[in-house]
């Protein structure tokens, strides 16, 4: 059999791809040569060096060897770096980290109570440290004199003025049950929390500030100029005894009184002059009623705080009416010599929110009213037709009736007042019976008949119209026109 002639091929792709790993090889073979003489290289000539050295050594006489070892350099020692010591820190004063001003407050009555003097002092001492030795002695002075701190719940906050928030310590003073006050004004620091700023201690404390050392010195602030070269500056005064109430410390006793319902108090602060007793009366019933109390957290704020003029907001609160109203305190005096007094109030506010709120007690309109006659008086007011006194009128006769039975030479005067519906005889007369049950009430309650004038005057003058513009029934007008005005001659 014949096989078939087939051209002989040579494998060249083959052939050709078998070299490549060769080469790679062979490659890497005389990198790690190179690589291997030059990190040897100076290694290996530096051994020779040394066997030849050697060798010249063991030939060279020994007094000549000495003298080659002693020509030597001797080796540089290793510099051991010492690490720099931080520089020395002043200590930093105590940090209470107070987040409310009555927490403050809270904190020194608990230490003042145990007798921790010294951490009281620290506490009222926290803005500034060289404080804390004086305020540890004057603590331990009251209690030597026997002021006892008072309890918690009797911590007050007073008010706002300027950047400060005033707080009232209260103390019992020795031998009696009355109570008296250090008066803290406290800063906001970003780090501390609240600081005492300034204490003001009452009259009665002052032997315990008297035995003070005087404030010790501290060196100037930077670039002033002390009066004597090298002298140091005084250091401010943390502890002082209050001469004389500012605005702030006289509004808060004035309001204070107020809301106790203390009418024959409070009217000493007022200027008579200027504030009609009826208003203040009017103030002192609205409170009674709408059981208002002070804002807690901001009781009281000082607008305007001049040497002769001042105004106060109070910031009053009811749950019982369900709101939170304002009324303000204008305060005057002839100079700063002379005590404050109370030359006007803006009660428009506080009327406003209580005749509003007032339907939730039964309690139609607010009991101070602008007579037609001009001047202020104190309303009561009726139902149609009717001359028996509503509940609400029942308490703002006991206010009265403890003012007139207070000075048996005031007077007072009730006007009776009905609304246009129903002949006008009979309108006299109803007017009249409006007038003598409150007069009769006032007289049951103690008030001697002669103090007190009646009259009834009718329809003849309303307080608000009894129809609406367009001629209709005006019922809420009406109802304003039923009533008994008092007008107090004090």
């Amino acid at each position: 059999m014949q096989l078939p002639n087939r051209p002989f091929s040579t494998p060249t792709s083959s052939s050709g791809g078998s070299l490549v790993p060769l080469l790679i090889v062979v490659a890497a073979l005389a990198l790690s040569t190179a690589i291997f003489f030059f990190f040897t290289r100076k290694k290996m000539a530096a051994q020779q060096e040394a066997a030849v050295v050697a060798a010249a050594a063991a030939r060279m006489p020994a007094s000549e060897l000495k003298a080659a070892e002693a020509a030597k350099p001797a080796p540089a020692k290793p510099k051991i770096e010492t690490p720099a010591l931080p520089p020395p820190t002043t200590p930093k004063p105590v940090s209470f980290g107070f987040a409310r001003p009555l927490d403050l407050g809270k904190q020194l009555l608990r230490s003042l109570t145990s007798g921790d003097f010294a951490t009281a002092g620290k506490l009222a001492a926290a803005a500034d440290a060289a404080h804390s030795d004086s305020a540890t002695k004057l603590f331990q002075e009251l209690s030597k004199m026997g002021f006892k701190p008072g309890t918690e719940d009797q911590l007050e906050l007073l008010g706002l003025v300027e950047n400060r928030t005033r707080i009232a310590i209260p103390f019992t003073k020795p031998g009696s049950s009355e109570t008296l006050s250090i008066q803290l004004d406290l800063e906001r620091d970003e780090r501390m929390g609240w600081k005492i700023a300034k204490a003001m201690l009452p009259k009665a404390m002052s032997a315990a500030v008297a035995s003070l050392p005087p404030p010790s010195a501290t060196p100037s602030a930077a670039g002033a100029k002390p009066p004597v070269p090298g002298s140091l500056a005084p250091m401010k005064q943390l502890f002082a005894i209050e001469e004389s109430s500012d605005a702030l410390a006289f509004a808060s006793d004035f309001v204070s009184h107020l809301l106790k319902h203390d009418f024959a108090n409070a009217r000493k602060f007022v200027d008579e002059t200027k504030v009609p007793v009826e208003r203040l009366v009017g103030l002192c019933i609205v409170f009674e009623e709408g059981k208002y109390s002070l804002n807690a957290s901001k009781p009281l704020i000082v607008t305007i705080a001049n040497p002769e003029v001042s105004w106060v907001i109070a910031q009053v609160q009811s749950e019982e009416l369900q709101q939170t109203t304002e009324f303000g305190v204008e305060l005057k005096r002839a100079d700063i010599a002379q005590p404050w007094k109370v030359a006007g109030l803006n009660l428009s506010d506080i009327l406003g929110s209580f005749a509003k709120n007032a339907s939730k007690l039964g309690v139609p309109y607010t009991p101070i009213v602008k007579n037609p006659k001009g001047g202020e008086s104190l309303a009561l007011y009726f139902e149609y037709d009717r001359a028996e006194l509503h509940p609400r009128a029942q308490k703002q006769i006991e206010v009265i009736a403890a003012l007139m039975k207070a000075d048996s030479s005031k007077k007072l005067r009730i006007a009776g007042h009905t609304d246009e519906k129903g002949a006008d005889y009979y309108n006299i007369n109803l007017s009249r019976n409006r007038a003598e049950t409150v007069k009769q009430q006032l007289v049951a309650l103690g008030v001697p008949a002669a103090q007190v004038e009646t009259e009834g005057m009718g329809k003849a003058q309303p307080l608000s119209p009894n129809k609406k513009s367009d001629g209709t029934d005006d019922p809420e007008g009406r109802g304003r026109n039923r009533r008994a005005e008092i007008y107090l001659d004090f």
